[in-house]
């Protein structure tokens, strides 16, 4: 399946209105359309698989350990801690929602493998965070060698920060449970207060926009949490849909 960085390569090379002010690749718009991507992608519990041939680099002498990269914070830490991906057989992989205040990452890969990849989970699978610029947990099967074989850190649980965002995620969806929709301006008081009884420091809420500039719609939900720009991002909401809870 495509990778996160695959999946921003075709965002930059995508301009589906090549007529109008093309979407900034790294703007909050760009972020959020991979989000509701990854969001679907979650939803439906398993990516589509694309078989692809395994590509080796072998270099005499010379080991994984040799070449350096940044995975992650650098210190064993995912920067997007609402998503896993379990990197199953055949260059297979499926994504699964996740939360690092309740869930393990071996234990929730492990539970879903037989049903995602048809087959029983390896005896060993292990967790690591990559080097694509998401930072993203992934578990493989093998031991902590595979984190190196794949440029990546083992991952080392979530941050104090990570933990009260699962907190603020869980206590947003106890609030609005059961509504349809929610106005702009009540989503972000409540985003507000939960933020402060979490201690989430710096964190703040946005409208997430393309480059006409919409006006707000009649319903907010949260398209986006961005971890390293400590921003929610909001986009609008139909009503009359549940609510979705990235």
């Amino acid at each position: 399946m495509l990778s996160d960085d695959e999946l921003d390569r075709m965002l930059r090379d995508s301009d589906p209105a090549p007529d109008e002010s093309p979407t900034d690749p790294d703007s909050p718009t760009a972020a959020g359309i991979l989000a509701r991507v990854r969001r679907s992608a979650r939803q439906r519990r398993r990516r589509i698989m694309i078989m692809a041939p395994a590509v080796a680099l072998t270099v005499a002498g010379v080991t994984a350990g040799t070449y350096a990269w940044v995975a992650g914070d650098g210190r064993g830490h995912t920067l997007d801690s609402t998503g896993l991906t379990c990197d199953g057989p055949q260059q297979g992989d499926a994504v699964v929602g996740f939360d690092p205040g309740t869930d393990d990452p071996v234990r929730t890969c492990r539970q879903q493998w037989q049903e995602m990849f048809g087959q029983p989970a390896p005896g060993t699978l292990t967790a690591c965070v990559d080097s694509s610029r998401q930072g993203s947990i992934v578990v493989y099967a093998g031991g902590r060698d595979q984190c190196g074989r794949h440029r990546a850190d083992p991952y080392l649980g979530p941050t104090r920060e990570q933990l009260g965002l699962s907190l603020f995620r869980a206590g947003i969806k106890e609030h609005f449970a059961g509504r349809t929709c929610v106005p702009y301006s009540e989503f972000r008081k409540v985003v507000g207060q939960l933020l402060a009884k979490h201690d989430l420091t710096g964190w703040k809420s946005g409208h997430l926009q393309s480059a006409a500039k919409e006006p707000e719609g009649a319903c907010a939900e949260i398209s986006y949490y961005d971890e390293p720009e400590k921003t929610i991002w909001l986009g609008d909401h139909t009503a009359g849909d549940p609510l979705p809870w990235p």
